[in-house]
């Protein structure tokens, strides 16, 4: 007997497909980021749903999947921003009171630019520190290694 398909959770999937196609620009846009969130995460919750349906009425998947990676994709972005502005917003609270206490934007952004370049010298030294390590380890395997080919060569 032949398993009877059915169009099981395809409304579903197409409006998941929709809230996700939505997603992507809208999480890729800075400003726009809170509604590619809910765009996303309704996306996901209608794909996961149709998807069910499609599994449990032998219903074809390939629109459903589909719809979830595009969800997946759009919210992934979106979440990415809203990452990025968490870590940030301490700064820009703390440029918005300077101005509010000083006054002086200039000299803000000046103190700004010299703790930004401040940070960069430290990175970079950090990373010179690093390599220097990695050189005097590079040299002490070479220097093994000299000695190991020398007995080698008293051995012959």
């Amino acid at each position: 007997m032949q398993e009877q398909n059915t169009n099981a959770g395809q409304g579903l999937g197409i409006a998941g497909l929709v809230m996700g196609v939505l997603a992507i620009p809208l999480g890729i846009i800075p400003c726009t980021f809170f509604i590619a969130l809910v765009f996303g995460a309704m996306g996901i919750v209608l794909s996961a749903i149709a998807l069910s349906q499609a599994n449990r009425g032998n219903g074809p998947r390939g629109l459903i999947l589909a719809a979830l990676i595009c969800s997946i994709l759009g919210f992934s972005f979106a979440f990415f921003w809203g990452m990025t502005f968490k870590k940030a917003s301490p700064v820009i609270k703390s440029v918005i009171q300077d101005i509010k206490n000083d006054g002086d934007i200039e000299e803000i952004f000046e103190d700004l630019g010299d703790d930004t370049e401040q940070m960069l010298e430290d990175l970079e030294n950090d990373e010179d520190d690093a390599y220097q390590g990695m050189d005097e380890e590079t040299d002490e395997k070479e220097k093994a290694l000299e000695d190991s080919l020398k007995v080698l060569e008293g051995v012959e």
